[in-house]
């Protein structure tokens, strides 16, 4: 069963309404008129009967109703990114920088970590501009702070706040 059908008989069984379920979906009415005989088809039943006011749900639509609202609430849970909670993750992080940048954002940073994130470890290695792009591409490091002179051409870069370095990513 295509998702988006069930996304339409959802729309069309809250709104009653076939304009207004093509509206709430952003598709055109004669669009969800094709989706309702798609609906029709694949369940072998009516599903809607028309009104002067809308559409009236069958039996059929009517039973179906609370397991597409739980299908499609269950597939939003699915498709919903994970959410991050700094004070139990678990993760290490690898940063290559300057004695620079050491000295000017990571040793604040890490203080701070420390406390808002107290399972997640850094590994500080020392910058080989070099071989920083690789390191990165690779996944050996997972940013990198250089001073702005120092970036290597075609990385993926931000400045920080003090302008001063450069906070490189892959």
């Amino acid at each position: 069963m295509d998702l988006n059908l069930l996304k339409a008989l959802d729309a069309l069984l809250d709104e009653r309404n076939v304009t207004r379920a093509a509206e709430r979906l952003g598709i055109t009415q004669p669009a969800m008129s094709g989706i309702l005989t798609r609906l029709r088809d694949s369940f072998d039943d009516p599903l809607f009967s028309r009104t002067q006011r809308g559409i009236i749900p069958t039996q059929r639509a009517l039973d179906l109703s609370k397991p597409v609202k739980q299908v499609l609430r269950q597939i939003d849970t699915l498709l919903q990114p994970p959410v991050f909670v700094p004070s139990t993750a678990s993760l290490t992080f690898t940063i290559a920088a300057t004695d620079y940048a050491l000295r000017a954002i990571a040793v604040p940073f890490l203080s701070a970590l420390k406390v808002k994130a107290p399972r997640i470890k850094v590994s500080l290695l020392p910058v080989e501009n070099e071989r920083v792009h690789s390191q990165l591409e690779r996944g050996q490091i997972d940013l990198a702070l250089l001073t702005p002179d120092s970036t290597p051409p075609g990385l993926a870069c931000a400045r920080t706040i003090q302008g001063a370095l450069c906070l490189c990513y892959a």
